[in-house]
């Protein structure tokens, strides 16, 4: 956002002009695609409403008060802000088959946001895991780590997202690649000049880093839960392998695709795999929630459909760890 403050307007930005064509030429050289927007727009509306009695039941059970879940609830807000730019955003564009030069400004300012909700949800999301594992590794000092941890980590994520929004170059959509990529494609000839200016580095390390430290920290996680089941297939220990096993998943996807649309052009079908594994991977959240903790789906179920269960206490670590998001 610097360079639009910088120099004004979008198409003032050196390499952003759309002038050498009309919109109607514009228009022509995206794709509409109604049969993929629709059902992200109704899968992010499901997923919005679904995530607003899972963050009140947060805070009506008080599992605020546990470190953890602090941070859930900002991962919470960070992914209902991203399923706005995965599903209502990216949706709507797809279906008019939108590419820059349509709507620079929007585009423009749209794209930084989308890329500091997905920087911000990754480096949450790292953080979530991180304080996963030293709560298990050091228990009997996990009140004076993980508290401050917490408050650095969720400190650090939104001045994280400033910096992603305010100082690297924007990414914009183009309907034909299904992505949102760093290249308005408003040149007529490519040039290393234009390159450089839409090269965004911290995008890139940020999904290398990104997807790095979920692996190890997954594989940490995994190897310290299955010590302290000491070996059994509990129920609690194989749904924090499933909880861990899905968010990486999405998110690694999400991250390699679009590392790949930086260098090369994929295939329809992985383009295709990218946009529905992003508009997954902050939805997927919300559905472990209400499916795989105890204590928020005993409490949706009695909020949304009047059905109430035993309330089942439990003391072990394990159990413990499974009510988080990991």
């Amino acid at each position: 956002m610097n360079r639009l403050i910088e120099y004004g307007s979008v198409e003032a930005i050196p390499y952003y002009n759309c002038s050498r064509m009309s919109f109607p030429e514009w228009e022509k050289t995206g794709v509409k695609r109604p049969w993929l927007g629709y059902p992200l727009i109704i899968f992010g509306i499901f997923i919005e409403l679904l995530y607003l009695p899972i963050v009140y039941i947060i805070f009506k059970t008080n599992l605020i008060k546990h470190v953890c879940y602090k941070i859930i609830v900002v991962l919470a807000f960070v992914d209902m802000m991203a399923t706005a730019c995965s599903c209502f955003i990216t949706g709507t564009l797809l279906v008019i088959g939108s590419v820059f030069c349509m709507y620079p400004t929007f585009t423009y300012v749209t794209g930084g946001f989308v890329l500091a909700m997905w920087c911000m949800a990754c480096a949450t999301t790292v953080s979530l895991f991180l304080n996963r594992v030293i709560s298990l590794a050091f228990h009997e000092y996990a009140d004076s780590i993980e508290k401050r941890l917490a408050y650095i980590s969720i400190l650090f994520c939104f001045s994280y997202a400033f910096y992603i929004f305010m100082f690297t170059p924007s990414i914009v959509y183009n309907s034909v690649f299904l992505a949102w990529i760093p290249d308005p494609l408003s040149e007529l000839k490519p040039s290393k000049e234009a390159a450089a200016m839409y090269k965004n580095v911290p995008q890139a390390w940020n999904n290398w880093i990104f997807v790095s430290c979920m692996f190890i920290l997954f594989s940490i996680y995994c190897a310290m839960v299955k010590k302290i089941a000491r070996g059994q297939k509990s129920k609690a220990s194989m749904a924090i392998f499933f909880q861990c096993a899905i968010i990486c998943f999405f998110n690694t996807v999400s991250a390699m695709v679009y590392n790949a649309v930086a260098f090369i052009t994929p295939d329809f079908w992985i383009l295709l795999l990218g946009q529905l594994c992003w508009s997954i991977n902050h939805g997927c959240p919300a559905l472990i929630y209400i499916t795989m903790n105890e204590t928020i789906k005993r409490e949706f179920k009695k909020l949304v459909f009047g059905i109430k269960s035993k309330k089942i206490e439990t003391s072990s670590a394990v159990n413990t760890a499974s009510r988080s998001r990991i």
